[in-house]
């Protein structure tokens, strides 16, 4: 950790409470939500998912983790928990606007995270110049 610049150690301790953070959000959550178990559920997923996308990014950019496999697995994994959470949102009955509304949520920010862990992994560049 000596050897990181300012800006990267910010990204490396804003890493670990971003973690913390979406881990008290966990527990809230299923708290709150204990009611209906589908949008308890949902709810966990699309905080994993929103908390996998920031630690791994904000690790990514503190030059502290540059694993790609890892990156292009950890995409795929958060891919899988944003469509989840959709069905698991769409399941829970909370009426047809909310519905609609978590549809074009989990397609837009669960595609920008799936995509922007690709593009950090750097998977599809390597495949393509090798």
């Amino acid at each position: 950790m000596k050897d990181m610049s300012l800006w990267e150690k910010i990204y490396f301790i804003s890493a670990w409470v971003v973690a913390g953070c979406l881990g008290l959000a966990l527990i809230l959550y299923a708290v709150a939500l204990r009611h209906n178990g589908l949008l308890a559920f949902a709810t966990v997923c699309d905080a994993i998912f929103m908390g996998i996308t920031g630690c791994f990014a904000l690790l990514y950019l503190s030059k502290w983790f540059r694993h790609s496999l890892v990156l292009f697995i950890m995409a795929w994994v958060v891919a899988g928990l944003a469509l989840l959470a959709l069905i698991l949102s769409a399941a829970a009955g909370q009426g047809g606007t909310y519905t609609v509304g978590t549809l074009f949520w989990h397609i837009g920010f669960g595609g920008f995270c799936t995509l922007l862990l690709l593009h950090l992994s750097d998977w599809f560049t390597k495949a393509k110049s090798g």
